[in-house]
């Protein structure tokens, strides 16, 4: 019996190795290299199982080819390992898109039916990129977001100490993921936002970790990741029913492209939802790393410290300044210039963008819609998938230097003395034409939280030691994927900054200097 088992076993295995051999048999000479792996048939499934995104720096680094392919079942995957590809695949927009993916997700993330998916087919997804670009592009509407984020950040920093307490403990990746969720609802949705409700924000970051699952269809095999998601979905339709006053630009452009096209009450409500998932899920890791790696860095911390009091921040009146918001009427109060922090605190901003370099892990997607000869040399056929992890191309040395994979927390400071930081190889927002539409808002966000963090807390995690390398929860499909296990933190004030404070938003085309653009 064991040797019949023995012999069905290493049957099966000779019989999945001839299965790739014959698949790569099937290539044009001219595409690029299939990486075989090393469980045939399943190996790359089990590595991203195993590995999540992370497989591909490890695959990229076996393949030593700046593109090469993973066949998986029937799919084909070209996994581009160079940023100097990247020009050229922007140049093939059109053939290597985007857009199929944002029919895919309005089905599999949204609960689209089968009309909207159609609808989805069209051009849809072009005229919802415009109006968001619109949208967030510098001016009145991206201004009246951005103040009323900054409106709620100030409410979730002054709730840090409740009570007047000095000192306190909390968990820093709830914290960072509850001040995005409130400061970003509050500023597309209005006050009256759906994640109002703790069990919904609560249901929301149950369901991010099942995202993988409900992309291919399967394996939430219990349905609980569906019933997290339609606690979401309930609470969407419900205020989507009746727009608020105050409901942003943003989120009525949002609305009025989707009722144009015919798409139905329900399925916008439900869009509307998962329009959530490229702000929260994204910008949270992303405040968390941040502030991580910032306060675990003293000297750094007090660079940082230096430079916003010097440049960013003035002691004012509590009622003085129009634009400053909530005006406490205490005796001493300190206002911090938005507009400073983003154009005169290089230092803090360095931090963020070296947090995203080196915590990037998510690959860009693309489907091959014909036949492509990228650059002259490699043809990618039509129906497979190109993928550009950026977190190999974040540790090239060519680009970044020896020091490629560690942390410089200067690293984006302009310099004469050291060469600049490239713009090319830089891929946390996505790649033009695809560059994530709210950069500005979101890593405005980010730096007014981490500043007002720096100036007014102390920050340590209360076992007294910073881990340096904790492990990570390779389920959530985000660009910084977050820690697999939250960090209790002790925060206490800094006396000398203690007081009233407010915000100085300014105006949004006061930008700042990403190195994506």
């Amino acid at each position: 019996m064991i040797t019949t088992l023995v012999y069905s076993a290493v049957g099966l295995l000779f019989l999945a190795f001839i299965a790739d051999i014959l698949a790569g048999l099937k290539d044009d000479h001219r595409e690029p290299r299939r990486l075989q792996p090393r469980v045939p048939v399943v190996g790359h499934i089990l590595g991203l199982f195993q590995h999540g995104p992370t497989y591909y720096k490890m695959t990229s680094a076996r393949a030593g080819a700046e593109i090469y392919a993973l066949g998986v079942l029937n799919f084909k995957v070209y996994i581009s390992a160079s940023s100097r590809l990247l020009p050229h695949i922007q140049k093939q927009s059109k053939a290597l898109s985007f857009r199929p993916f944002l029919q895919l997700t309005a089905r599999q993330y949204g609960e689209a039916g089968p009309d909207t998916y159609e609808i989805f087919g069209g051009d849809l997804p072009d005229n919802l990129s415009q109006s968001v670009k619109s949208s967030l592009a510098p001016g009145p509407h991206l201004d009246e977001l951005s103040l009323r984020m900054g409106e709620r950040v100030l409410v979730d920093v002054e709730g840090l100490l409740k009570s007047g307490r000095a000192r306190t403990h909390v968990r820093l990746l709830d914290w960072a993921r509850h001040a995005v969720v409130q400061a970003t609802s509050c500023a597309v949705y209005g006050k009256e936002h759906p994640f109002r409700d703790p069990e919904v924000e609560k249901a929301y970051w149950g369901w991010i970790p099942y995202l993988t699952s409900h992309l291919v269809g399967w394996l939430d095999v219990t349905g609980r990741g569906y019933a997290l998601r339609r606690r979401v979905f309930d609470a969407h339709i419900a205020y989507c029913q009746d727009l608020p006053a105050d409901a942003s630009h943003l989120m009525r452009e949002h609305q009025r492209t989707l009722t144009e096209a015919g798409v139905p009450a329900v399925d916008r409500a439900k869009q509307a939802a998962i329009f959530t998932i490229a702000s929260f899920s994204n910008s949270a890791p992303t405040l968390y790393w941040t502030l991580w790696e910032l306060f675990s860095r003293p000297d750094v911390l007090a660079r940082v410290r230096g430079e916003i009091e010097a440049h960013a921040l003035v002691v004012a009146p509590a009622d003085s300044g129009s634009d400053s918001v909530d005006k406490s009427g205490k005796e001493t109060a300190y206002v911090l210039d938005a507009a400073a922090l983003k154009s005169r605190c290089p230092v803090l901003l360095s931090v963020l963008q070296e947090t995203q370099r080196t915590r990037h892990v998510n690959p860009s997607f693309r489907r091959v819609m014909a036949d492509t000869l990228l650059d002259g040399r490699y043809l990618l056929r039509k129906g497979a998938y190109l993928q550009v992890p950026g977190n190999v191309i974040h540790g090239e040395p060519g680009l970044w230097g020896d020091g490629a994979a560690e942390f410089d927390p200067y690293r984006f400071v302009p310099d004469k003395q050291r060469p600049d930081a490239p713009t090319s190889g830089f891929v946390p927002w996505g790649a033009a034409p695809y560059l994530c539409p709210a950069r500005q808002f979101a890593a405005t966000e980010i730096l007014i939280v981490a500043a007002l963090l720096a100036v007014r807390f102390d920050m340590r995690p209360a076992s007294g030691r910073w881990d340096k390398a904790p492990a990570l929860s390779i389920a959530d499909l985000a660009t910084l994927s977050p820690p697999k296990h939250d960090v209790e933190m002790e925060i206490s004030v800094r006396e000398a900054w203690a007081g009233a404070w407010s915000l100085k938003m300014g105006e949004s085309k006061s930008r700042i200097s990403l190195a994506s653009g």
